[in-house]
């Protein structure tokens, strides 16, 4: 007789454990963050590498956020433990998850550590974990000592002689006590408590609870908590993008609702049995040179370039730090500002000004950090920024009623470089310049370009690249108008101070201040001209980080023998005196504008950090600053709220100007908020007089063509012959069989593109259907492909986007027709690791191999990426590694360019992709003649292989059906290479991004030269350099 198995049902986890597992994963992600950090920041002490087993490189803002996170809790231990009081100490570490904060302090503060134990805190399954892997650890267990491990039911895990590892839920209070009990003994001690985001996740009974009893523990208990809050209020645009983050992870923060400012998380406490309890920002700590000194703020950036430092406000202003005692302490003043000092927003110097939101039928203008261009009364454009994946060449159109239907003057054109944190001038008669900025926060721009009668063209560079500066349109009577800027960031990272005044005949020259002083370097800042020679420079961030908080006036004055100076003037006291809205003006990355005779100062970051909506507008009444004593109405405020909380800007990275005398316009502008994701401003907000609300036309933003109002541009792609019968004589690509790996290593020395035929490349011709694919690959694999807005795809115009989706869709939608592309990345780590088709996809990897005649490619292999892609066309580029290019499927043409071309094809500086679309037709297969080059073709179909030599530039489009191919970069020189990481093969050079800085110095040389002149060496050195190339 067969005996049935009893069914075991699934155990499921009750709601409380399920609550407690989501509260564990957000310590997950934490301590990944904390890794790349450590990573990065501490490489002598890496403890985390033992808790994260795949580290992940986190952008600059989460690095540097995670940072001062970890400084803030580790400082605040570090005093305590240096406390000479002779008791025991103890470090409770509540929801400690897997920080190894004692293993750091153990390991390397030895000294400090002698008389104290680490005792960490958290659920009992998460500390089984943590004491499974400091079990497992030699390091770790080395670190501890002698190590007694406990059963359950005993809350102490684990116990050392300066270490303890407890699995109790905080909400338990009787456990903990037994546990505390027999860890900190009778004796008298001195206790640290520290909760680093963690109370927060408790309901606030329980968590109110944990603190009124934590008090009795010993007559010195401290206590440290970080957690978030609203510096203004759970509407602000980065606390709601925050507060949807947590519940969309099903782990909301409790006690922000009931304890939302400071002032609150004080009172919290000491109406809890605390003597002392005071609460500051993360970034009011930032600026604290106390806890955190000048130069460990400036050698943060030695580690990592970084220039979001918005974001980083924000995040380190939603943030806070409690310090309480159960003893006295003389309650520590610090120098950072509350806007509790403002009583009552009724009782302020208020403005006859209002804010006004627009809302577009259709809007489409996501960008931050770009610059305002003219255009005509009713309309303005807004140039290049970063939007939702890259930074941005094209130009977004704003307008006032339907007057409009394109824009009234040329918009730059697209051959002018994508940047952000750059500047435009207006001019008259429809002019402007526009300045510099930066691709990277390493890689500023230099170039500067001139709007006159219409057209774009080239103006002269500036002495060295520079981002973040700010600009002025300057005039004296008898003189041509001119273009003032001052300060900004160079490529080195350097925070300048300097004045430079453009004009269209000299150039650029350097303006020597004259003065009792001059002004601090600074970047960020804001600069308003009032009159056509002087004006206010204001605000702004010091070279370590920290907000300006001074007011200058300057003047521009013509000496005798003609030439240029500035004069400055300190009013900083001067307005202090005046207004206690003094210390708002001073702000970083904020606009101003003139409107109805004020200095109309919006947004950005203050001193304080996070300006209240009350605050985030200011207006200084120009005629006030022009008597000789201010009055306090100097500084007014502007009825700032929105209709609805939905409509508050979030104002950073925005762009604003004025429209006419008594309105301004602010478009564009948001933030990436910590990991909690993007905010975006999605309407149009305009500034004007309260009279006037109701009467001005609505402003809308109006979407421009592809190339409409850029076409106006004197730049030789504007010469190109579309007329067929004019073309190039275009050269078929040889091909060749071939028997020997001599016969390959053959064609590689000739370094000229060859179709190798007749090879067997595997059963991946015969296999690699649609059908096959999917079901081989899988319909719900995530891929991420170019997702095309056009025929032609390019990189310098991102007219496409990235788009993750599952293979299975992309498929079906490819063989539909739709305008995508897949270029394979690394499965595994596509930030660091180069694509390699074996690993990345192992089902199918046996379905393709190199024929053995490339052995030289397998040996020397870089990476393998699999493309696939529907009826769109790759840009014009190069590589710096050569590739045999293997077509699987479907039939594809290629167009190559010799190197020698370059100089034609439209390449920026330092890219590696063109502006140029080179076919002209993609069904016909046309390319558009490029006048002194030399386009060599090649049809591929299924079993070609392609070689393509190093920097043969190319472009590629399907012909027939959907074309598959595998794609092989191979190291064909023996050094050269750039050094680090680069996993598209792409990077040029080592020699190249050498001789761009040597290029870079040797322009600085000719500083303090007149224009003309040194125009004429460079251009001599330039013809030189250029001999030196064809010999």
């Amino acid at each position: 007789m067969s005996s049935k198995k009893k069914q075991v049902r699934p155990v499921v986890p009750t709601k409380k454990e399920k609550e407690a597992d989501l509260v564990m994963g957000t310590n997950n992600s934490s301590i990944v963050s904390k890794r790349s950090v450590e990573l990065r920041y501490f490489p002598q002490n890496q403890f985390f590498r033992y808790f994260v087993k795949k580290p992940q490189r986190r952008a600059p803002l989460i690095n540097r956020g995670y940072w001062l996170r970890m400084h803030a809790i580790a400082e605040t231990v570090r005093q305590f433990l240096e406390n000479s009081d002779t008791r025991p100490k103890f470090v409770l570490n509540l929801g400690c998850g897997y920080d190894p904060l004692a293993f750091q302090f153990l390991k390397s503060e030895e000294s400090i550590c002698k008389t104290v134990t680490f005792v960490d805190i958290d659920y009992e399954k998460l500390m089984g974990i943590k004491t499974s892997v400091i079990q497992q650890t030699d390091n770790l267990r080395s670190i501890l000592g002698e190590i007694k491990t406990f059963p359950e039911p005993s809350p102490v895990l684990l116990q050392a002689p300066h270490y303890v590892a407890v699995g109790c839920d905080l909400k338990n209070l009787k456990k903990l006590e037994d546990a505390l009990k027999e860890v900190l003994g009778s004796s008298p001690a001195s206790v640290l408590c520290i909760a680093e985001v963690s109370l927060t996740y408790m309901d606030v009974q329980s968590a109110d609870a944990l603190i009124s009893w934590i008090p009795k523990l010993d007559k010195d208990v401290q206590f440290c908590l970080l957690e978030q809050f609203f510096p203004d209020g759970p509407d602000h645009p980065f606390a709601s993008t925050m507060m949807n983050h947590f519940h969309k992870l099903h782990a909301p923060l409790h006690s922000i609702h009931k304890y939302p400012t400071l002032r609150m998380q004080e009172q919290r406490f000491s109406s809890r049995g605390w003597k002392y309890a005071s609460a500051r920002t993360l970034w009011d700590i930032w600026n604290d040179n106390s806890f955190v000194s000048k130069s460990q703020r400036m050698n943060l950036d030695a580690i990592e370039p970084f220039d979001e430092w918005e974001e980083f406000a924000l995040f380190a202003s939603h943030y806070f730090v409690l310090s309480a005692s159960t003893f006295g302490q003389e309650r520590q003043h610090h120098d950072s500002v509350n806007e509790s000092d403002i009583a009552d927003y009724d009782d302020l110097p208020r403005t006859p000004l209002r804010l006004v939101s627009h809302h577009p039928t259709s809007f489409k203008g996501y960008r931050r950090f770009a610059a305002m261009v003219p255009d005509s009364a009713d309309s303005i454009g807004v140039h290049g920024g970063l939007g939702t994946q890259s930074r941005l060449l094209s130009t977004d159109l704003y307008t006032r009623g339907n007057k409009l239907t394109k824009p009234a003057c040329t918009l730059p054109p697209h051959h002018i470089s994508a940047r952000m944190c750059h500047t435009t001038t207006t001019l008259s008669q429809g002019g402007c310049l526009l300045v510099g900025g930066r691709a990277s926060p390493t890689a500023g721009l230099a170039d500067c370009w001139i709007r006159k009668d219409d057209v774009w063209k080239p103006a002269c560079s500036l002495p060295y690249p520079r981002f973040r500066h700010c600009a002025a349109r300057v005039k004296f009577d008898d003189e041509a108008e001119s273009v003032l800027i001052y300060g900004g960031k160079s490529n080195k990272g350097d925070t300048l101070n300097d004045w430079l005044l453009w004009d269209e005949n000299k150039g650029w020259q350097t303006v020597e201040f004259v003065g009792e002083t001059d002004v601090p370097s600074r970047f960020g800042a804001q600069m308003v001209n009032i009159d056509s020679s002087s004006g206010y420079l204001f605000g702004g961030m010091s070279q370590d980080g920290v907000v300006r908080s001074d007011f200058w006036k300057w003047t521009l004055e013509k000496q005798p023998d003609g030439s240029k100076s500035i004069r400055l003037l300190d009013q900083s006291g001067k307005l202090r005196n005046a207004s206690k809205l003094a210390t708002y003006v001073g702000r970083f990355g904020a606009s101003v504008n003139v409107v109805s005779n004020k200095l109309v100062i919006i947004g950005g970051i203050g001193v304080q950090g996070v300006l209240s909506e009350g605050l985030e507008i200011l207006c200084l009444d120009i005629t006030d600053l022009g008597r000789s004593e201010w009055r306090s109405s100097v500084v007014q405020i502007i009825k700032a709220r929105t209709e609805s909380p939905a409509f508050r800007p979030l104002l950073a990275g925005h762009v604003s100007c004025s429209v006419d005398s008594s309105s301004a316009l602010v478009v564009s502008g948001g933030a990436v908020c910590f990991s909690f994701g993007t905010f975006w401003n999605r309407y149009i907000w305009q500034i004007q007089g309260v009279s006037s609300v109701g009467k001005s036309d609505e402003w809308d933003s109006l979407q421009v063509p592809e190339n409409t109002g850029t076409n106006k541009v004197d730049h030789p792609s504007a010469k190109y012959s579309t007329n067929k019968g004019e073309l190039n004589e275009i050269k078929s690509i040889p091909r060749l069989s071939i028997k020997t790996a001599a016969d390959f290593e053959h064609i590689m020395n000739q370094a000229k593109p060859v179709v190798i035929t007749g090879s067997d490349v595997g059963r991946c011709t015969e296999l690699w259907s649609k059908q096959y694919l999917v079901q081989t690959l899988g319909f719900d694999r995530k891929v991420v492909v170019h997702e095309a807005q056009t025929d032609h795809m390019n990189f310098q115009k991102k007219n496409f986007s990235y788009t993750t989706k599952d293979f299975g869709t992309f498929m079906e939608e490819i063989h539909q027709g739709g305008r995508q592309y897949l270029r394979s990345i690394s499965a595994d780590q596509p930030a660091k690791k180069a694509a390699n088709f074996a690993e990345d996809f192992p089902e199918i990897k046996n379905d393709f191999s190199l024929p053995p005649q490339l052995s030289f490619v397998q040996d020397n292999a870089h990476s393998s990426p699999l493309r696939i892609s529907g009826p769109v066309t790759m840009w014009l580029h190069y590589d710096v590694m050569a590739n045999v290019y293997c077509q699987i499927q479907g039939q594809k043409k290629l167009v190559l360019y010799p190197p020698t071309d370059v100089q034609y094809l439209e390449l920026p500086p330092g890219a590696s992709s063109s502006t140029l679309n080179i076919f002209d037709d993609i069904k016909e297969g046309q390319i558009v003649p490029v006048p002194h080059t030399s386009p060599h073709e090649a049809t591929l179909s299924s079993g070609d292989i392609l070689f393509i030599p190093p920097l043969w530039l190319h472009a590629a489009a399907p012909i027939e059906g959907v074309s598959v191919a595998v794609n092989v970069f191979f190291r064909s020189l023996d050094k050269g290479y750039a050094a680090g990481r680069d996993v598209y093969a792409n990077r040029d050079l080592h020699a190249y991004e050498k001789g761009r800085q040597d290029v870079d110095k040797i322009v600085r040389s000719f500083d303090g030269i007149p224009p003309d002149m040194a125009s004429f060496y460079l251009l001599r050195l330039a013809n030189e350099l250029k001999a030196k190339a064809w010999t």
